[in-house]
Parts: structure tokens; C-alpha cells; sequence
């Protein structure tokens, strides 16, 4: 008996592909703050119409990461100190909460695979440049979201890091061994099961970003 055919996987509409191709380019710092969005020539570098990029403009214009100044320029949406820092705030509430929900659920295997990730990231030179560091920290922040059980709440932590991850404020150099450590004490927590533990670890984390982007606005 003949096998039914597998169905084609759908791919992604053209304004979704824009869309993305231009979250990264924001994300990764390609487009920044304050510099003009040119629809043409980015629709010429990704090789497309323009039409399914408006459709991709006007969604990352309601999300705030766009904006369209009076004479009509469109250009990167700086993220201002103050409301980065309610974002922290709100991150705080919302990942403390995911982390405990996930404590019974995330699975074992990933976070130890995460933590040997981690720990090799500890032991390179603080000078020695390496994307496994950002890497390691998304994948890690992403495992808890999804190990919440619950998809609303994994969006919301998914969009406010992405918004927090544009912030350009000289990235926090020299952090790199405390986020390390920090990240390992939060799978150590989730490994032990403890879920208590667990989300005064990931507020505790949170916390150290307030508190060393405070010292640099206060000159210190």
C-alpha cells in the first residue's frame, strides 16, 4: 500500500520574511538607533518588492522599533534609558515567574548541555570576543520561556528581551564572567528542582543589569 504524500511546508509569506530579515538586521545592530530606514534599498538588499517590506514597516513601526519622524523619515527607534529600565523592571515580574514554573518542567538534558556552554564561555579570556557568549545566554533565557507551559507568557519574555537586547549603551563590558555565573546558578537551581531558588536567581541576575547600568549613568 502506497504511502500518502508528505504535504509541502508552507513558506513563509514575503511580508514575513521581511519582517524578520529586518528584526535581525535592528537586533544585530546592522540598523541603529536613529539612522534612516531606507525601504528601497533595503528591498533591493533583501531582493524583493517593496510592498511586502511596507507590510514589514508598518508592523515594526507598531512595535515601536520604527518610527516615522514629522517630515515623514523613517528611521530606528531609539530606546531611552528610562524605559529600558521599566522593561528590566517588568522582566524581573515576568521571568522570575517563567523560571519557577519551569523548574519542574525544563529538561534536564538541555540545561546540563547548556551549562558545559557556559562554563567554557567562563574560561575564555575576558578579551577574547566570542558569539557562543550571546548564544549561550539566548538559548538559555529561551529554554526557561518555553519551559513555562505558557505560550503567552514565553511571547512577552521573547519580546521584551528583544527589546532590551537593541539597547546600545556600550553593552556592559566586562560582564561577562558575572552574567556566566550568574546564568550556571539559575540551571543549578533548575536542576535541584528548586523552584524558589530558581526565581530569586533569575531576579537576582536581572537585578545586577539595573544596578551596573545605574552605576554608568551615574559616571561611576
Amino acid at each position: 500500500m502506497m504511502k500518502p504524500a508528505a504535504e509541502p511546508v508552507a513558506e513563509q509569506p514575503l511580508s514575513q520574511q521581511a519582517y524578520q530579515a529586518v528584526l535581525a538586521m535592528l537586533v544585530g545592530g546592522s540598523l541603529q538607533p536613529n539612522e534612516l530606514v531606507t525601504e528601497r534599498q533595503i528591498a533591493e538588499q533583501l531582493g524583493m518588492s517593496r510592498t511586502p517590506l511596507r507590510e514589514a514597516v508598518r508592523r515594526l513601526e507598531g512595535e515601536r522599533l520604527l518610527e516615522r519622524q514629522r517630515s515623514g523619515a523613517l528611521v530606528v527607534r531609539p530606546l531611552p534609558v528610562d524605559e529600558y529600565m521599566q522593561i528590566l523592571a517588568v522582566r524581573r515580574l515576568l521571568e522570575g515567574e517563567s523560571v519557577r514554573l519551569a523548574a519542574a518542567r525544563a529538561p534536564r538534558a538541555e540545561l546540563e548541555a547548556l551549562r558545559t556552554r557556559i562554563r567554557k564561555v567562563a574560561r575564555l579570556p575576558a578579551s577574547e570576543p566570542t558569539p557562543e557568549f550571546a548564544a549561550s545566554d539566548h538559548d538559555l533565557h529561551l529554554l526557561i520561556a518555553q519551559a513555562s507551559g505558557n505560550p503567552v507568557l514565553q511571547q512577552t519574555i521573547e519580546d521584551l528581551r528583544r527589546r532590551t537586547g537593541m539597547f546600545r549603551f556600550g553593552r556592559l563590558p566586562g560582564r561577562r564572567a558575572d552574567v556566566c555565573a550568574e546564568h550556571l546558578a539559575i540551571i543549578d537551581a533548575l536542576l535541584a528542582g528548586d523552584a524558589k531558588a530558581a526565581q530569586t536567581a533569575m531576579q537576582a541576575h536581572i537585578d545586577q543589569v539595573r544596578g551596573v547600568m545605574l552605576e554608568r549613568l551615574a559616571g561611576h
